[in-house]
């Protein structure tokens, strides 16, 4: 396999430097950006100025890159497989920028992986193929050699190598059983401290949460655990934080007029009133499809909701379907079903969609016509201005 790396920064920089010594049949990797002779001699990684990744015959490549600001490059290159390395946002960067082209990046990669827990649940709630780099077993979870090195693997570094192979050949592991695997590893490891810290409800909502992704009913005991210490310790926000997740819960393992009940508790306000009135409706009129799709929805599980809605065929279901692809940033397949449902698209998304493709005036056309008469398009120009300067920063630092 051929690795091409888009790095955030230097090679000086790169914080990734182990999981490339690990990726699985490294017959060539190059790194975009600036490294001495000596340091691609001893990491075995040729460097390629980043004007010249366009002359690498990028369907012999997996792409990993760890910058939004590369989704550009990304989507033009057409690599075989993309692997985004999804990180929070730097203390120098924009970060509602940085949030959304990440979304956007995450939402094109056949593989995202991160360093963070928090992105890790995020994604994990937006799409299929999420891998987290981090753990905490102690123990090593096998061995390999690299070359006439023999490297002990961490849990997720078993996991990391079995998910690059599995972009590339058939394997009697599939995406599936690697993400059981690591989720299963999380669920154990939060219900062990959840003996050791009975008191903290962050414990018991973080085993819950893991527990729901694997569509364990258990959730609903650890849930329940969290919110009433969260009610002890006098946290009057937990309705919403806490209890709607039961609604979300009951709607993937148990009973839907429970579950709609539930959602019905926490809704204060008017559009909230709303959507708990048309989740009565369908419940009465038996679209339980449509019940658990939105249920899915409002505690934030696109992902569930769109594996569910998918499969519909009313109008009623591709609009819902629409909303969580712009949800989960699948923004190509939201303008699609926007215009054969309704005959137009947003404007917003149409001009970002553009601008991504290298499509500078189209963007522009895109934007002037979606901010109307309202001169609204100040907004969307300077959006634009701003990713095109964080590009230029991404390249000056990568060049070093």
């Amino acid at each position: 396999m051929k690795y091409l790396i888009l790095s955030g920064g230097s090679w000086e920089d790169y914080e990734y430097k182990r999981l490339l010594e690990l990726l699985p049949n490294r017959e060539g990797v190059c790194f975009a950006g600036r490294m001495t002779s000596e340091q691609q001699t001893n990491n075995q990684i040729r460097a390629v100025a980043a004007a010249d990744i366009y002359s690498l015959n990028m369907k012999q490549y997996t792409i990993l890159v760890s910058s939004p600001y590369w989704l550009t490059e990304v989507l033009s290159l057409q690599a075989a497989y993309v692997v985004a390395l999804l990180e929070r946002c730097p203390e120098d960067e924009k970060k509602w920028l940085w949030d959304k082209y990440s979304g956007l990046l995450g939402a094109k990669a056949d593989l995202v992986a991160t360093r963070s827990e928090r992105i890790y649940l995020e994604q994990s709630l937006r799409r299929e193929g999420v891998l987290y780099l981090g753990g905490d077993q102690q123990e090593s979870y096998g061995a390999t050699f690299q070359g006439d090195r023999l490297y002990f693997l961490t849990d997720y570094e078993v996991l990391w190598r079995k998910a690059i192979m599995n972009l590339w050949q058939d394997s009697t592991i599939s995406p599936a059983d690697w993400v059981t695997i690591q989720l299963e590893l999380r669920a154990d490891y939060y219900i062990s401290m959840c003996a050791k810290l009975p008191s903290q409800p962050v414990v018991h909502y973080l085993a819950a949460s893991y527990l729901y992704l694997l569509g364990d009913s258990v959730a609903n005991r650890y849930l329940a655990q969290s919110f009433e210490l969260m009610v002890l310790y006098e946290y009057l926000d937990c309705l919403h934080s806490h209890f709607r997740f039961f609604s979300a819960i009951e709607g993937k393992t148990g009973d839907l007029e429970t579950a709609v009940q539930q959602y019905t508790i926490t809704a204060f306000t008017a559009e909230e009133k709303r959507d708990a009135e048309r989740l009565r409706g369908w419940l009465h009129s038996g679209q339980y499809e449509l019940v658990r799709a939105e249920l899915f929805r409002l505690n934030d599980d696109e992902a569930a909701a769109v594996r569910i809605l998918s499969s519909l065929t009313t109008s009623e279901a591709k609009l819902l379907l629409i909303q969580n692809y712009i949800r989960t940033f699948q923004w190509e397949k939201a303008l699609e079903l926007q215009q054969d449902l309704e005959g137009s698209v947003d404007g917003t998304i149409e001009g970002t969609i553009h601008l991504l493709h290298g499509r500078r005036h189209e963007a522009i056309r895109s934007f002037l016509n979606a901010a109307g008469q309202d001169n609204q398009a100040w907004p969307l120009l300077s959006e634009m201005a701003d990713l095109e300067e964080a590009v230029k920063r991404l390249k000056r630092r990568v060049e070093g």
